[in-house]
């Protein structure tokens, strides 16, 4: 559900005027509805909620020097980690891509080795075509062998 701009301002604690600037300004994305009022998605109130706090919130205020090296060796470990899920992806990646060739490779000596079969049973097994008329003989024709 879609908040008003008004809904919006007591939301997050803020005037109604500024949510109005980052509307125009594109600070915040939303959209009018038919009357032409603002029609906010509250995720995008959250975002923009995030990215512009409170410049005198006790938040603010109260981060250490030592929160603040805490958070960067998070940040290092966090880059760390995604570097190593960049590798481990890039090895699935190159194996996949040898798996399929191994796929293919199996798939075209199979072919090979079924057309192999076919063309050794044909020389196996008589391929001539059977006369179905048979020629009958008469009683001398038998006697005498003709």
């Amino acid at each position: 559900m879609k908040l008003t701009l008004g809904q919006a301002a007591k939301t997050a604690k803020r005037s109604k005027g500024t949510l109005s600037k980052a509307l125009n300004s594109g600070g915040i994305s939303a959209e009018k509805d038919d009357k032409g009022r603002w029609q906010i998605d509250p995720s995008e109130l959250s975002r923009w909620m995030s990215a512009n706090p409170f410049p005198n919130s006790p938040k603010n205020q109260s981060e250490t020097p030592e929160e603040t090296h805490e958070n960067s060796a998070l940040g290092v470990e966090v880059k760390m980690l995604r570097e190593r899920i960049d590798a481990m992806t890039a090895e699935r990646d190159r194996e996949r891509g040898q798996l399929v060739d191994q796929i293919e490779d199996l798939r075209t000596r199979l072919d090979g080795a079924e057309a192999e079969r076919a063309r050794l049973n044909a020389l196996l097994t008589d391929q001539r075509e059977v006369s179905t008329a048979s020629v009958k003989r008469g009683f001398w024709g038998r006697v005498l062998g003709k």
